[in-house]
């Protein structure tokens, strides 16, 4: 065993304790990981950059998603098992389950084109999953298969990130070094991985994993954006991790920007 994993041993056997207390001791041990790479607290990871050059006609979708009726109420977090996740909040903070505007635009929606059989572009740079205030930021995003996706911790407290993939390989890593940044690929198309960490039991973030790049996450304005798509008919699928998964087919034509938008139903 080298002094690195004996070290992170000893970390994780001292913070058990905390690990329970926040509601994630029950259900997964930590593993360490021999894929993982990681680098030197400080050093930033990157993030998603634009894919390799776009076709001279290609075309854009637009729009926007909208939740009808009342939203659930969300719960403030229960932070005060770990001080320096409180420490980073003057006021509670409200779970991300359902994040809605006051005019109804709905954040947090993955929408990607499903079944793409189309030219695909290579990886773009690396993407980044943050941990910051004990919290995964952004809650909801997507790779495509072969992208580095660059998994930070910005906080002074131990996180470890478990990914529950199904088709990809599963995995549990232990961040106990502010700054530190641990990479991952993926090599199988996978929607939705959820990411969450054992430790503190209330972060959850949500990966798609796709063998292309024509993806986007509806904002806190409801806004999306899927670029540099070759002119086609495609289905687009909108995933929410509360309301389910709508579909719709759209064509666009060349250096055509059409706008497609959709509606969720509070239940």
């Amino acid at each position: 065993m080298t002094s690195r994993k004996r070290f992170l041993t000893l970390v994780l056997a001292v913070t058990l304790s905390m690990a329970l207390a926040c509601g994630g001791g029950g259900e997964s041990a930590y593993e360490y990981d021999d894929e993982e790479v990681s680098t030197a607290a400080g050093q930033t990871g990157g993030t998603q950059t634009q894919a390799a050059a776009a076709p001279a006609d290609a075309a854009t979708i637009t729009g926007l998603v909208k939740l009808e009726g009342t939203p659930p109420a969300m719960p403030n977090i229960p932070m005060g098992a770990d001080p320096s996740c409180t420490a980073a909040h003057p006021t509670p903070v409200q779970a991300e389950d359902v994040v809605v505007a006051a005019d109804g635009s709905l954040a947090n929606v993955f929408v990607y084109v499903k079944d793409y059989s189309g030219p695909t572009p290579s990886p773009a740079g690396p993407a980044l999953l943050d941990q910051v205030g004990c919290m995964y930021t952004p809650r909801v995003s997507g790779v495509q298969v072969g992208q580095t996706l660059n998994i930070k911790n910005s906080d002074p407290t131990l996180h470890n990130v478990h990914a529950l993939a199904k088709e990809n390989r599963e995995f549990n890593i232990g961040q106990p070094v502010q700054g530190m940044v641990s990479e991952r690929k993926f090599d199988k198309p996978e929607v939705m991985i959820r990411v969450k960490c054992d430790v503190h039991g209330w972060m959850t973030s949500y990966l798609g994993v796709l063998s292309h790049p024509f993806f986007g996450t509806s904002s806190e304005g409801g806004a999306f954006t899927i670029a540099n798509l070759p002119p086609g008919t495609y289905t687009l699928e909108a995933w929410h991790e509360k309301f389910g998964t709508q579909t719709q087919q759209v064509t666009v034509g060349p250096s055509e920007s059409k706008p497609v938008n959709f509606t969720f139903k509070a239940s």
